[in-house]
């Protein structure tokens, strides 16, 4: 026989080698490392040379199977591994994707904000799309960056930084990943837009066709600068007809539950309210929401009389072949310019429409009342 080490000739059945001194008994193998039970199950596959050690997890409380966690060069990266899923508060989210943490992530959060704000989040969360599917751990600032490259506006771009920031924290909170890459996102240069407004000339010819329900709709926002959204939600209650005012708002602090006198030299909207709420069929005056107001409302009386154009119209709602033309918000716009030419004061307009960002003297020194707010509104007549 031969010694196994330095390989010379040496007798048959020798327990050592009489030259190099080595045993030629064979150690047996030694045997794996038993894990405790529940703790997960780390195994060798010799098969893969660079990184042979395979880490499963235990099987969790959330009655989910066990997740394969990678293939690791050491056995300590593979231990590691499972530690890191196991001392998570939340194992499930190991291996969460983008739309994994934007679900967990608006189920909080959704219920501390107003609906407005979920309706902007919900709509800003569509421009994921192409991100939904991908790891938490994976997305990083160049996944943000290009979908606020294809921003349309400035306040599009603030909003989906803000979406992408909000669950970058909510993915930090729970370990997934240890930066806030949408913190370091640019937004783009946006040219400053004019503002579109009804022209005399237009509002001229809406009172010619107030007769019709859409072209009240369109008045009554243009001379209460209340937003379309406001519009849909108003109710009888909210209407006190007697003491000349509304009460509205959303969006902001300083725009919820806020007073809108109606302006006495129109008197023609209370008539209007009054009418709407002898026919209402639902607990809103309108009946309508905000996409019906717009969509069913506003713009099919525009088009018949003539102030937009549009190139056709989908369930999403028109197409127009500018994006430069009158939506609703532009009767917020034109309310604010016939304010500021009658000679309103900036701070009343502000209390008025519902702004939060008031001048500092404008906010704590200036104290509007309801009686000051309508002798402000009286200088807007037809």
């Amino acid at each position: 026989m031969h010694c196994i080490k330095c390989k010379k000739t040496i007798p048959d059945g020798s327990a050592y080698c009489m030259y190099c001194g080595k045993s030629q008994t064979a150690k047996p193998k030694r045997r794996a490392r038993k894990r405790p039970q529940g703790s997960g199950t780390i195994r060798k596959d010799e098969r893969n040379k660079s990184r042979p050690w395979i880490a499963v997890s235990p099987s969790n409380k959330y009655g989910r199977s066990r997740v394969y966690l990678g293939a690791f060069a050491t056995y300590k990266d593979a231990q590691d591994a499972i530690e890191k899923y196991t001392r998570e508060g939340r194992p499930e989210l190991y291996g969460a994707t983008l739309a994994d943490v934007y679900k967990l992530w608006s189920e909080t959060h959704y219920r501390n904000v107003s609906q407005s704000a979920v309706s902007l989040y919900t709509s800003m969360w569509k421009r994921f799309a192409d991100l939904a599917s991908i790891k938490m751990e994976d997305v990083k600032t160049a996944h943000f960056q290009e979908i606020v490259d294809n921003a349309t506006s400035k306040s599009a771009a603030d909003t989906i930084k803000a979406l992408a920031s909000m669950l970058c924290r909510y993915a930090m909170q729970n370990d997934l990943i240890s930066k806030n890459y949408a913190e370091f996102v640019k937004i783009p240069k946006f040219d400053k837009k004019e503002k579109i407004t009804f022209t005399p000339s237009q509002i001229s010819t809406l009172w010619e066709h107030a007769d019709d329900k859409r072209v009240q709709v369109i008045l009554f926002m243009i001379y209460t600068g209340l937003r379309i959204g406001e519009l849909a939600k108003l109710t009888a209650q909210d209407c006190h007809l007697d003491d000349g005012y509304i009460i509205c708002g959303e969006k902001t602090d300083a725009g919820r539950n806020r007073i809108v006198p109606l302006p006495p030299g129109v008197p023609e909207l209370s008539d209007w309210l009054k009418q709407w709420a002898e026919t209402a069929k639902k607990k809103t005056l309108v009946g309508y929401c905000t996409q019906r107001i717009r969509d069913d409302l506003f713009y099919p009386a525009l088009l018949d009389l003539g102030m937009i154009e549009v190139t056709g119209r989908t369930t999403s709602g028109f197409s127009f072949p500018d994006k430069h033309h009158l939506t609703p918000h532009s009767c917020r716009h034109t309310f604010a310019s016939m304010c500021a030419a009658a000679g309103m004061q900036p701070e009343q307009l502000q209390k008025i429409i519902g702004h939060a960002n008031y001048q500092t003297t404008a906010d704590i020194y200036i104290h509007n009342d309801l009686d000051t707010l309508k002798q402000a509104m009286s200088k807007i007549k037809r």
